[in-house]
């Protein structure tokens, strides 16, 4: 798993690197760590990346942009923002950043944070086999974007593309039962939380390659449930 760092304070380097050490004889998970002391140094690097932890407020480029940047570059990596000014939060939250850590860091935060992510990554990137009236194709679960029903059918609707599927609701709704990132939020819509920009009472805008679907629905049935599912999601005690 390759992860960036990027920090103008070597001393957080060297702590989440720690931590992350920590988490390698735990699990036995191996880490690729790169790290930077600043952002100009992120936006010459094209190389992907899964994780990366990325401090606000750094000479030259800041956070946001070399955020902005690892996005575009990894459209699934996942973000923690390392901060001490809260003040950028609200920005950082447009670009769908997955915590937000602050500094001094709280070690057990870091890690009970790291081992969700690394378990969202995990099943993020496990394919499933959807079948269509002529053809099967693959999928990562993470490509999802909702699955409703169409014409009696239910549709999986990816980041680029429907396919309507020989199996039921009810088969989709089993199935991604395991994994926490996806949410009903209607009778007929399932939704991948980590597309989810914003919602209301009565719709969900959801956002992938830079486009944003809105008007997803949410029922007064589902509401509830589904706001708790997304506050459990970003780590919002509910």
């Amino acid at each position: 798993m390759k992860i960036i760092i990027c920090d103008d304070d070597s001393e957080i380097i060297q702590q989440i690197t720690g931590f992350l050490d920590t988490i390698t004889k735990q699990r036995k998970i191996y880490f690729d760590i790169s790290s930077y002391n600043c952002g100009d140094d992120v936006i010459q690097n094209n190389e992907k990346f899964d994780i990366a932890f990325v401090d606000i407020e750094m000479p030259g480029i800041g956070g946001l942009t070399a955020t902005k940047h690892l996005q575009d570059k990894n459209p699934n990596i996942i973000i923690f923002i390392v901060t001490s000014f809260q003040s950028y939060l609200d920005d950082a939250m447009a670009l769908q950043v997955f915590r937000f850590l602050s500094k001094p860091l709280d070690k057990n935060r870091f890690m009970r944070n790291i081992n969700l992510a690394i378990d969202i990554y995990q099943k993020s990137t496990q394919n499933i086999a959807v079948e269509t009236h002529d053809k099967f194709y693959n999928i990562f679960t993470r490509d999802i974007l909702y699955i409703t029903i169409e014409k009696r059918k239910a549709c999986v609707v990816t980041k680029d593309c429907k396919l309507q599927t020989q199996n039921n609701f009810e088969f989709w709704k089993k199935l991604l039962d395991e994994y926490d990132y996806f949410a009903q939020s209607h009778y007929s819509y399932i939704v991948n939380l980590k597309n989810v920009t914003n919602f209301s009472k009565t719709d969900i805008t959801l956002s992938a390659n830079g486009k944003n679907f809105e008007h997803i629905p949410i029922s007064r049935r589902f509401y509830t449930s589904f706001k708790d599912s997304f506050q459990k999601y970003i780590g919002v005690t509910v």
